[in-house]
């Protein structure tokens, strides 16, 4: 329901995508079995249809539990679409993605045989190559194949990463718009070090094209009108790749931009062994991962690290606050 009107669907047991098509602006509900879960363990709506009540501007009015059909009927007399679903359809919540690197769709699912910072290892065998290979050209083709996945498996908000590109970016940016969904959080990527010749930024050049891609970013969400007070559909994130691709001054400098454009972060933190003995000589002077972003104002709200798989003693309690 986040995003213009795409919802999740499930049919016999299989996720796949509903789109509703009431008249564009309008009042319309569905009736049907409504499953959620509103907390761990408990799962509601399977057993009795609901009625979901959705305005105009695409926001939830209200949830019916009991009463369902007599409220439906109801909505109906006074002229609101009501969209009735099959006896073997549910409707859930759209999924969130919190990782999505949708530079690498290419290879999705595949390159997991190698360490991550090896020289011959992930991010050198995969995920520089593919991600270097995009451009403003190649770009669109590999983000609306992997738009289209996310939406058709009911993936309707994501946190993804483009490349260390401006222009590549900016056509995942293009796709969302043109694809209206799923609602995202974008980061053009940042490193300023240990990177392929070729596929290194400056510092200064991450710094300029990281605001410039937060403000065409926010331009192209405001160019879409949405109703006052309305999630945007796509926003920028704050996206140094790491610590070991960053030097200080970069991530300073993203801090500072984070801070100045108001805008979410998002990066790796404490991903693997190898990951975390590289940072620790980069930036001796910190105990933790969490320690460094959070020294350089990249730890704040609202930002999401991900993976966090090898987090040292007391690194969980910053990224608590």
């Amino acid at each position: 329901l986040t995003c213009r009107c795409r919802v999740a669907c499930g049919r016999a047991g299989l996720a796949t995508q509903m789109a509703l098509s009431p008249p564009a602006g309008t009042t319309y509900a569905v009736l049907g079995h409504i499953v959620d879960a509103p907390q761990l363990d408990v799962v509601r709506g399977l057993d009795e249809p609901s009625l979901v009540v959705v305005s105009g501007s695409g926001e939830i009015e209200s949830v019916h539990r009991a009463g369902a059909a007599d409220a439906a009927a109801s909505l109906e007399a006074s002229g609101v679409t009501v969209i009735r679903l099959g006896q073997r359809d549910f409707l859930v919540p759209g999924f969130i993605d919190c990782h999505v690197h949708a530079s690498q769709w290419a290879y999705m699912g595949t390159g997991i045989d190698r360490p991550l910072m090896a020289d011959d290892g992930f991010l050198a065998k995969y995920a520089f190559p593919a991600e270097s290979a995009l451009n403003a050209q190649t770009a669109g083709e590999v983000y609306r194949a992997a738009i289209d996945d996310m939406l058709r498996n009911g993936t309707t908000t994501a946190l993804v990463w483009g490349s260390a590109r401006l222009d590549a970016s900016e056509e995942y940016v293009k796709a969302v718009v043109e694809r209206g969904g799923p609602r995202s959080l974008i980061g053009k990527v940042s490193m300023d070090r240990h990177c392929p010749e070729g596929y290194v930024e400056t510092t200064a050049q991450s710094l300029a094209d990281t605001e410039a891609f937060v403000l065409r970013t926010k331009a192209a969400n405001d160019a879409l009108g949405l109703p006052a007070g309305s999630p945007p559909l796509v926003a920028p994130a704050i996206t140094p790749r790491f610590l070991p691709t960053c030097t200080a001054e970069l991530l300073r400098g993203l801090g500072a931009l984070a801070e100045k454009h108001d805008c979410f972060v998002q990066s790796h933190l404490s991903e693997s062994c190898d990951e975390l003995a590289f940072s620790s000589s980069l930036f001796p002077g910190f105990r933790s991962d969490a320690a460094a972003f959070a020294a350089f104002g990249l730890l704040r709200r609202p930002s999401l690290m991900a993976h966090c798989v090898h987090l040292q003693p007391g690194e969980a309690e910053p990224l608590l606050q």
